[in-house]
């Protein structure tokens, strides 16, 4: 059974699975929130679902880009382990730009790929639509007629709110009822036979949309709406996006209600809902909506229903609360650990300080793992040899299976509770020598792991220069990624008699070896020489 515990590490295993975790999470509590709030105002239900579609937005970046956070998860140590069929059955996984990938037939199907190609696929298929939109809107608003006298109460009604900006007001053929757009320059559309409508109905009507464009709805759902294009798989971003919706025009029917009366408006909605029932839907914020209109008129014509809009506090506070939750949940990784290394951190310092039973063993398993020996790394663990154990003038384990290029070994390391930071002098650190021997799936397994992009260690340098020395474009490219810093400078000894030094830069050592298409990239990254 899976524990919640074993939910984080598997979610940890990749950076999509733990966006996805965490997006789900935020989802969870935006919604909840929602819910809880359904006696509050529509307007504070609307904020509460804008800085969640606000946190969706940030997420992947922060992950990428924050320094990660781990957390201990304890794992059960294996009591046997898997024994292949043959040694062909668990090679060592190697990437680099010098060597081809294995044979399909050889090969499991690498499902991470697939994933990322359809993902991708996905996002451009419901990013579609945006873009359509826009096009559809600014033939709206080049072939709508200007109309002076729905400008001019427009603009009476603006003034009396305390609204300093200037809409325009504009009449369509293909709008049945009033609609607002515009980031910029926001535009309303009337109906081509507002001018007929009772003064009252269009005043109604301009105090609605005008609520729109002083909450600045536009731009948030037009944000919603990009998130939504990247979040297209998960079911509940499009629950939060219809309620948003819902939200917004609640908020703006309370403005109304609050200089009219309730009955007349809500007769008014029935009536231009009645108009859409027999036209096509326009990607726009509508007064009339047809399938939210049971719970706006239910709302309108409740007397015990909070209303007005969301106090400059209640702003802040939601948007310090979508900030603390984003900065504190993105970065945050689960990192696996046998019990056995979680009870030796917790014993005296005098129990610690004893010698271990055999070094041969630390050594074996360095050697296994450097070997890409997979059945022997299982054994020796198994047999209680220390995964984080530093062997001078060697490394450590998990930094000889990044020597190696075995994803599956490296990977076996990790969940024995293998520190993805551990350094050697000497030697590095696992994401240097993965990234200085081209190795891209292990350096992308050690950064999901909690690995420090930016790690320096003394004589080695970091991550970045050395795939920069090597020329391994791809690695490099990962590293900027998720978050090296490219205009890193360390200072390096001479080896030589004098014993002078340089500083040394990722540009430095790409031009020291004449790898130009490196050198090119950091700079566009904004590295300087």
């Amino acid at each position: 059974m899976n524990t919640p515990a074993d939910l984080a590490l598997a979610a940890s295993q990749s950076i999509e699975l733990a966006i996805l975790a965490k997006a789900t999470a935020i989802l969870v509590i935006g919604l909840i929130a929602v819910r809880l709030a359904v006696r509050t105002r529509a307007s504070v239900r609307h904020l509460v679902l804008s800085v969640t579609f606000g946190s969706l937005a940030l997420l992947p970046l922060v992950a990428l880009l924050a320094p990660a956070i781990t957390f201990q998860v304890p794992v059960a140590r294996q009591t046997s382990a898997p024994t292949p069929a043959s040694p062909q059955q668990v090679p060592p996984r190697v990437i680099s730009g010098a060597e081809h990938p294995a044979p399909a037939s050889r090969a499991p199907i690498a499902w991470r790929p697939v994933a990322r190609i359809g993902i991708g696929a996905g996002v451009i298929l419901f990013a579609v639509p945006l873009g359509v939109m826009s096009w559809r809107l600014r033939r709206i608003h080049r072939t709508g007629l200007p109309s002076e006298p729905l400008s001019k109460l427009a603009q009476s009604i603006a003034r009396e709110s305390g609204m300093a900006q200037v809409v325009q007001v504009l009449r369509h053929e293909l709008v049945p009822a009033p609609v607002t757009f515009g980031l910029v320059h926001p535009v309303v559309v009337m109906p081509p036979d507002a001018a007929d409508w009772q003064d009252q109905d269009v005043r109604r009507a301009i105090v609605h949309e005008l609520e729109h464009v002083r909450r600045a709805d536009w731009t948030v759902h037009t944000m919603a709406r990009a998130v939504c294009a990247l979040y297209w798989f998960h079911p509940l971003v499009w629950v939060a996006w219809r309620q948003l919706g819902l939200e917004a025009e609640r908020a703006c029917d309370d403005a109304v209600v609050l200089k009219s009366e309730s009955t007349d408006y809500a007769q008014q909605l029935v009536s231009l809902a009645h108009r859409l029932s027999s036209t096509e839907a326009h990607p726009m914020l509508g007064m009339a909506n047809r399938s939210d209109l049971s719970a706006r008129v239910s709302a309108l014509l409740d007397e015990h229903q909070a209303r007005g809009r969301a106090g400059v506090a209640t702003v802040a506070a939601a948007l310090a609360a979508a900030v603390l939750i984003v900065i504190t949940v993105a970065p945050v990784r689960a990192v696996a650990v046998t019990s056995a290394a979680m009870a030796a951190d917790t014993e005296p310092a005098a129990v610690q300080r004893q010698p271990r039973r055999s070094r041969a063993l630390d050594r074996a398993l360095f050697e296994a793992a450097q070997d890409g020996d997979l059945e022997a790394v299982n054994e020796l663990i198994n047999d209680g040899a220390d995964v984080n154990a530093s062997i001078a003038g060697d490394g450590s384990p998990l930094i000889g299976a990044a020597q190696s290029g075995s994803l599956e070994l490296a990977r076996r390391l990790l969940d024995a509770g293998a520190d993805p930071n551990l350094a050697v002098e000497g030697d590095g650190c696992p994401l240097i020598q993965a990234a200085a021997r081209g190795h891209l799936d292990i350096v992308a397994l050690l950064l999901d792991r909690g690995a420090d992009v930016n790690q320096i260690v003394a004589g080695d340098e970091n991550a970045l220069m050395n795939a920069a020395e090597q020329g391994s474009r791809p690695v490099v490219q990962l590293l900027v990624m998720r978050g090296a810093d490219v205009n890193a400078r360390i200072w390096s000894e001479h080896s030589g008699r004098d014993r002078q030094g340089e500083w040394r830069t990722a540009v430095s050592q790409a031009q020291k070896n004449g790898h130009t298409a490196v050198v090119s990239f950091l700079m566009s990254a904004g590295a300087r020489e």
